[in-house]
């Protein structure tokens, strides 16, 4: 039961515009720090544009960021049923309350996490970029 709850809801947030202009943002974002000199995420220091410690720090701010997303993206899941007059219709069922709960959290929290996703692979994307300076991007590791 929790694994359809959470397929439902991964499927409605993925279909949300919320969830689509959060991704595009944090990519654009990301891509654009990586890829031009005037954007600028954290300290860059003297270190390759796609060092271990240039995707830590732009991943940690851009989390930061992200909270605001994804508080917009989960409180629609709360309030929607309560909003649209079906919540009298599950608490009718025999789904118990926590397979609704939890479902709803994973599927909800599995789209929060495409989206802050989209921030290192908007590095891996920008470090490959032909006009950067081939000193300033060290080798691609995955594991990075």
């Amino acid at each position: 039961m929790i694994g359809a709850i959470a397929t439902f809801e991964w499927r409605y947030q993925v279909r949300s515009p919320v969830f689509w202009v959060g991704c595009l943002i944090f990519f654009l974002l990301a891509f654009g720090s990586v890829t031009v000199e005037q954007v600028q995420i954290g300290g860059r220091g003297n270190v390759h544009l796609n060092a271990p410690y240039a995707i830590l720090q732009t991943q940690s701010i851009m989390s930061l960021f992200a909270i605001f997303v994804i508080v917009a993206m989960v409180a629609g899941t709360v309030l929607r049923d309560d909003e649209t007059g079906f919540a009298p219709i599950l608490r009718a069922t025999s789904m118990d309350k926590a397979s609704y709960l939890v479902g709803r959290f994973l599927g909800a929290n599995a789209a929060a996490l495409i989206v802050i996703g989209s921030v290192p692979l908007a590095i891996a994307v920008g470090s490959a970029m032909p006009w950067l300076d081939p000193e300033r991007v060290g080798p691609f590791h995955l594991g990075d």
